[in-house]
Order: structure tokens, then sequence, then C-alpha cells
């Protein structure tokens, strides 16, 4: 999991930045939204907002719109449908409902954070995206204007992820009724099952741990007792259930 957090963490960032330079630059009027979006290695879209609410698609770049197969054009056309064509219906109704209390909100300082399963073109599997909304001033020549733009990026890896959320979902049942057993388990108990999870000898864990072997094996038969395992597969399980490895 290191490795995976550590691939999304930096893609976060690299998004952030990216969306840090659009909002410098579009309130500078220093680069027109087509100029950016067209350097932006994700998909760019923009919405005006009237009294805090979307009008329609403003701008999508290519990048989105090559890997969706439409145009801001036909997604304005679509309505409703846009978001059955390409989105899941249950993920998209919670998204609707968090950029509406972020929009009531109305705080250019925060922006609105999420991820969505998108069916790209020509794909029959969808593939998971990490968005960022965040509301923007758009100087012009009458009055300042409001704008959301939203960037969203593929996220590498995070099918894996979802996977083993899913697997650990599909196993509360097992946390649940072993929990009095993982509440009875001492620091040095739970730092035990690590190490007896991962094949150490009472000998290596005394060492490791600066204690007897006689106390490593008093410490296994309470582990025993408590988590009433009678296999080491029984225990392995209890440890990864309840990530003691």
């Amino acid at each position: 999991m290191t490795g995976k957090n550590t691939i999304f963490s930096f893609q976060e960032m690299e998004l952030n930045r990216q969306l840090h330079g659009v909002q410098k630059n579009l309130k500078q009027n220093a680069h027109g939204i087509d100029d950016l979006g067209s350097i932006l290695p994700a998909a760019v879209m923009l919405h005006d907002l009237n009294e805090m609410q979307p009008l329609g698609v403003n701008y999508m770049n290519n990048w989105g719109c090559e890997r969706l197969g439409t145009s801001a054009e036909e997604v304005n056309t679509l309505g409703e449908a846009y978001y059955e064509r390409y989105f899941i219906k249950e993920e998209s109704l919670a998204i609707f409902k968090g950029i509406q209390n972020y929009l009531d909100e109305a705080d250019f300082s925060k922006q609105y954070n999420f991820f969505q399963r998108v069916k790209l073109h020509n794909q029959t599997d969808y593939t998971w995206f990490y968005s960022i909304c965040k509301l923007l001033e758009k100087p012009t020549a009458e009055a300042t204007r409001n704008q959301m733009i939203i960037l969203s990026s593929p996220v590498e890896g995070i099918d894996r992820v979802i996977g083993r959320v899913s697997k650990v979902l599909d196993e509360d049942h097992y946390i649940k009724n072993h929990y009095k057993q993982f509440a009875l388990l001492t620091k040095q108990e739970k730092n035990i099952i690590d190490k007896i999870a991962k094949g150490k000898s009472s000998k290596e864990i005394a060492e490791a741990l600066f204690i007897s072997v006689h106390t490593v094996r008093t410490h296994r038969k309470n582990i025993i007792r408590k988590t009433e395992s009678t296999s080491f597969a029984e225990l392995l399980k209890f440890a990864m259930a309840f990530e003691l490895v």
C-alpha cells in the first residue's frame, strides 16, 4: 500500500499544482483557458455560474473530449443523459450533493475533491478518476464573473486499492465477531503476532524485542488463548484482518 499511496499522493499534488497555475493565470488574464487546457495532461471543464449555480459547460479541453469521445456542445445538449452515458448513477448523485454543498458554502478559498469512475470512449470497463473542483473569480470589463473549474486525472492503481477496500468490507463481519479478542491483546502481544505472522522463531522474536525466550513463549500461549486460534492460518487471518502485519 505504501507504493500505491505514494503514487496517488504525487498525482494529487501534481493536480493541485496544475489547478493553482490555471487559477493564477485566469485571474491575471495572463493566458486564456484554451491555452492552459491544451497543455494540461488532464480533463479540464469550465462552468459559468449564475448565483452560484452552473449554467452549463463553457469549455472542455481536447484531452477530456478525446477520452470521452464528445464535445462541450454535446455535453450541454445531452443534459442528464451525459451522466448516464459516462458515469455510475449512485456515484454521480453523491458527487452532485457534494458539489452543491460546496457551491452553497461559496468559499473561494476551498476546493471539493472526489473520486469517480468514468466510462471512456470505446471502453467497456470504467476507469477511476480523481477530480478537483474549484471556484474561480474571473475579472471582465463589466464585472467579476464567477466560474467553477474541474480538473480530472486517471488514478494509476486505484482499482487494486478499491479491490482491497472491498475485501475488507466483505470481511467486516469477521472483524465485528473478533473485535473482543483483539481488544484483549496488549501492545507487546500485537508486536509478537506481527513477527509470528512473518515466520520469526521464538528466539528471533526474543532478540528483536530484548526479552527472554521464556517470556515470548508465555506471550504466544496468551495470544493463542485470547485470539482463540487453533492454527497458524487462523492466527494469520486474524492478524491480516486487524492490520497487525
